[in-house]
């Protein structure tokens, strides 16, 4: 394999290696952003104590 051939096969195993890299931090930023969100929505959630405490059963 000449020396040209090689620099291209690194290269593009390096930018594919960085393409990944990317892909998952943005991934990750997203489901920060998510979590965030949603812990937000349930602090501003209104919970009633007395709901849910007796479970009235028929047959």
């Amino acid at each position: 394999m000449d020396i040209g051939a090689l620099s291209m096969g690194m290269s593009n195993a390096s930018l594919s290696s960085a393409v990944s890299l990317a892909v998952t931090k943005l991934q990750m930023n997203s489901n920060d952003q998510i979590a965030a969100g949603l812990t937000e929505m349930m602090g501003e959630m209104a919970v009633d104590p007395n709901v849910g405490s007796k479970l009235d059963v028929q047959a």
